[in-house]
């Protein structure tokens, strides 16, 4: 069976990943409908558990599919990695001072120290692992089997990849998210998708593009356990009440800078340094 499938995946990459990412996808929307009427750090807690273990079968998939790198998951070289990618940081650093000042002062509450724990805990254990894992480990590496032995076939392959990373965000709408933000935020995933791509191009090294993308997540969602409800709901009615002028402005700016960023990683991709032992290995 997992020889016709494979077959299936070797011809049809693209239409493969798109069919998975919507399976993953799929379950991870279910699960949060299912258990939307719970606490929120129950719901939450939950909602880990659940995507830790849509990651291991992510993981499981990859070994199927012959795409488990015996380099994606080691610590080696993980400093220099974190180096390179130290736009990153600034990025998250001044997401975070953004948000931080759109909170009014006396917004701010003493927190349940439980849900605090899960809403630090969750962007790295949670949805940063298994995204990274799925799009930048799954994905990602099926497409690079197809099209990674040229530069322009990488670049392809990320792109491809950080575009059904960033357009699945559209289910956030489910959420109760209006048109504008979501735009917004598809944008803007598809470039920082693609930045993350271009830093596990570099480097081989999936733990890196997991702890960016989980403090990424932290550095606006810790106001969810640190600000009153009533405050966040307000600000997120006054996003979705944004003119198109401020729409297009708040875009580029969450979008601009972290796709030139990415380009510039991208730029210096060696397709020769795609090897068996960094990329692509079966198992």
């Amino acid at each position: 069976m997992w020889g016709e499938i494979n077959k299936f995946v070797r011809s049809q990459a693209v239409l493969a990943v798109f069919l998975l990412s919507i399976l993953f996808i799929s379950v991870v929307t279910v699960l949060g409908i299912l258990i939307l009427d719970l606490t929120p750090s129950v719901r939450l807690a939950i909602f880990t558990v659940g995507q830790l273990m849509l990651s291991g079968t992510a993981v499981w998939l990859m070994r199927k599919l012959e795409v488990f790198g015996t380099n994606d998951f080691k610590f080696k070289g993980i400093g220099k990695g974190f180096c390179l990618a130290w736009f990153g940081f600034l990025y998250i650093a001044i997401t975070f001072l953004i948000c931080f000042m759109s909170i009014p002062e006396n917004s701010f509450i003493a927190p349940s120290m439980f849900y605090l724990l899960i809403v630090v805990l969750h962007p790295f254990i949670g949805t940063g692992l298994f995204e990274e894992v799925l799009y930048r480990g799954l994905v990602l590496k099926i497409l690079l089997k197809k099209t990674g032995g040229s530069k322009r076939g990488i670049i392809l392959a990320c792109v491809i990849s950080s575009a059904i990373f960033g357009l699945l965000h559209i289910v956030n709408i489910l959420a109760g998210d209006t048109v504008l933000p979501t735009v917004t935020l598809i944008i803007s995933a598809t470039a920082t998708g693609l930045f993350f791509a271009a830093v596990f191009m570099r480097t081989g090294k999936l733990w890196i593009s997991i702890f960016l993308h989980g403090l990424l997540n932290v550095s606006s969602q810790i106001f969810n356990a640190i600000v009153s409800p009533d405050a966040l709901t307000q600000n997120t009615e006054a996003q979705a009440r944004t003119d198109i002028v401020g729409f297009i402005i708040n875009t580029l700016f969450q979008t601009l800078p972290i796709l030139i960023a990415a380009v510039i990683l991208l730029r210096k991709v060696k397709p020769d340094e795609i090897s068996d032992k960094k990329i692509i290995v079966s198992s």
